[in-house]
């Protein structure tokens, strides 16, 4: 599932990993997740703090740290943003993708 968002600024950032976290805790699969693969394609490479600070703020204060996460950039083309929950065997919980400005056929849940 492809969420549109208007840019790839701090804001919208913090929103996608707010909604991917919710998306988790929604299917039960919040505490099976050992780890979240950010995808992102940005031209400013400075959005890589704002992904890493928000899935570190994305998970509810329950008492259990956030997972392991990684982001990859991309520089150019459409800026959108990947985000997939891992368990700890490696097999893939959740994916969703936040496009900036279009809603874009073809990805979805896993």
């Amino acid at each position: 599932m492809t969420t549109p968002i208007s840019d790839l600024n701090t804001a919208q950032i913090r929103r996608a990993a707010r909604q991917f976290a919710g998306a988790l805790a929604a299917e039960a699969l919040l505490h099976a997740t050992a780890r979240v693969e950010a995808r992102l394609n940005a031209d400013d490479a400075g959005s890589l703090f704002a992904v890493d600070e928000a899935l570190s703020s994305a998970w509810p204060p329950d008492g259990a740290s956030p997972p392991r996460h990684e982001v990859i950039w991309a520089a150019g083309g459409a800026q959108d943003l990947r985000l997939s929950a891992f368990d700890a065997a490696g097999r893939v919980l959740l994916r969703r993708s936040y496009a900036a400005g279009t809603r874009r056929k073809g990805d979805g849940d896993v």
